[in-house]
């Protein structure tokens, strides 16, 4: 019988050296491309938890925000600076539950990071998005929910409705749709959110 996985940096560190990313989509996703383009004003300070290869974040700059990406995983962020080039600063290595920021973001953004968590760190999840956004900040990103899906490994799913216990009456959601273009083992699951803290 397969035994339950450690989810740690070694085992994410394995999954990079191997190319073995499923969840890795080599790109940045068009939902968020438009939201880029069209709702959020320039000049913001951003944060990508668990960034993986964070394609993103040359969105984000090349749109004017300030982006801090970071990732525990020692091989995910050395691909990540190879992908970005002269962008690389904005990748650091470290445990996003212990940084230590002087400052809060005005944007996260959730790309895989949270399905990657096991469910039993997610109050940790709640409690840094909570710390690090100040009233009027943004959490945008990707969600992934089924009601069904049952694995010993990632991903780990959200239930319908689940987020809205976590986030309410704290935060407000400002968008949500059903994201048509998911790599397979997101495929059916995963959102597109906008989420607001009052």
């Amino acid at each position: 019988m397969n035994q339950t996985p450690t989810i740690n940096q070694q085992f994410w560190d394995n999954l990079f050296t191997q190319g073995t990313m499923p969840w890795d989509a080599k790109t940045t996703p068009q939902e968020l491309k438009a939201y880029l383009e069209n709702a959020l004003s320039s000049g913001q300070s951003v944060f990508i938890p668990g960034c993986g290869a964070a394609y993103e974040v040359v969105h984000f700059v090349d749109h004017g925000h300030d982006v801090i990406a970071m990732d525990y995983s020692s091989e995910a962020v050395n691909l990540a600076k190879t992908m970005l080039g002269q962008h690389q600063d904005k990748v650091v290595l470290g445990d996003v539950f212990n940084a230590d920021f002087t400052h809060s973001f005005d944007v996260i953004y959730e790309r895989a990071f949270l399905a990657a968590l096991p469910r039993d760190r997610w109050g940790e999840y709640f409690t840094m998005v909570d710390k690090l956004l100040p009233s009027r900040g943004f959490l945008i990103g990707y969600f992934v929910i089924d009601d069904d899906y049952r694995s010993r490994f990632p991903p780990f799913c959200l239930r319908s409705g689940e987020l809205s216990q976590h986030f309410e009456p704290t935060f407000t959601l400002i968008e949500s749709s059903p994201v048509t273009n998911s790599v397979d083992v997101f495929k059916g699951k995963e959102y597109w959110m906008v989420w607001q803290k009052k």
